[in-house]
């Protein structure tokens, strides 16, 4: 069992239509988002549709992200099913890297779905003038939400009640990072949070882009830098886990 075999299985997995939930959040929940657009539209006139077109396809990718990547361990731990990976041929590292790349592949694939919704069932402008830059700027987000979802897969570990907790932080982490409104505007308090958040940058970098902003290479630098902090913090403290799985048998040790 290697990196890329894991990676396939993933990606069957959560693309399978027997996954009702996966399934709803990739192909349905755009079409509701994309709906509250165009009604706004309708009835208001004037409103920034490319930007809103934009924003639902992050709130796509990042409730999958959420969902997926941060139930990735806590399912592993209700099948008691935790401590065999311990003894599979693979690092934990290496399961939970791979659970957050295909869940970025599937969050981009959720992006595509959403601008194509956009583009051929609503009628609605998506606004990308530079495909190429666009796109780069996706690549760095992705970076940042599999960082984000390894973190949550570590953290929601410790916790039974996670979809709970997953629901509670669903918006308040879209309102925190800048997708519907810029960060600047925010109360101190809550910049200074969304600043040490990669998902943060990442997403400035997307804005940046659809508006050709000088600033866009230095924003998605900074969301590379982050992420980067990010994934060695998660590198350590997942090498630690498994040390204690192996010590202990648990992670009631932690």
């Amino acid at each position: 069992m290697n990196f890329f075999f894991l990676l396939v299985r993933e990606l069957k997995y959560f693309t399978n239509f027997q996954n009702k939930m996966y399934q709803f959040l990739l192909f349905f929940q755009p079409l509701m988002f994309l709906a509250i657009v165009y009604f706004l539209q309708q009835m208001r006139g004037g409103v920034n549709v490319e930007k809103f077109v934009v924003a639902s396809a992050l709130i796509s990718m990042w409730s999958y992200v959420l969902y997926s990547s941060g139930s990735a361990l806590i399912a592993q731990k209700w099948s008691d099913t935790l401590k065999l990976l311990i003894a599979a041929p693979v690092s934990l590292f290496q399961v939970i890297l791979t659970k957050a790349i295909s869940n970025a592949f599937i969050a981009l694939l959720s992006m595509i779905l959403s601008f194509v919704y956009a583009r051929f069932i609503f009628q609605l402008p998506v606004g990308i003038q530079d495909y190429g830059l666009f796109f780069l700027s996706v690549l760095v987000l992705l970076f940042s939400l599999s960082v984000v979802g390894m973190i949550l897969a570590i953290v929601f570990v410790a916790f039974q009640n996670v979809f709970d907790y997953q629901n509670l932080i669903l918006i308040p982490v879209l309102l925190i990072c800048g997708v519907f409104v810029p960060v600047d505007s925010l109360p101190w308090v809550f910049r200074a949070i969304a600043f040490v958040i990669p998902m943060t940058w990442g997403i400035q970098g997307v804005y940046e882009t659809l508006a050709l902003s000088p600033q866009m290479f230095t924003t998605m630098g900074i969301a590379l830098l982050i992420s980067v902090v990010y994934f060695l913090l998660s590198v350590l403290i997942i090498k630690r886990m498994e040390m204690v799985l192996r010590n202990h048998g648990s992670l009631g040790a932690i």
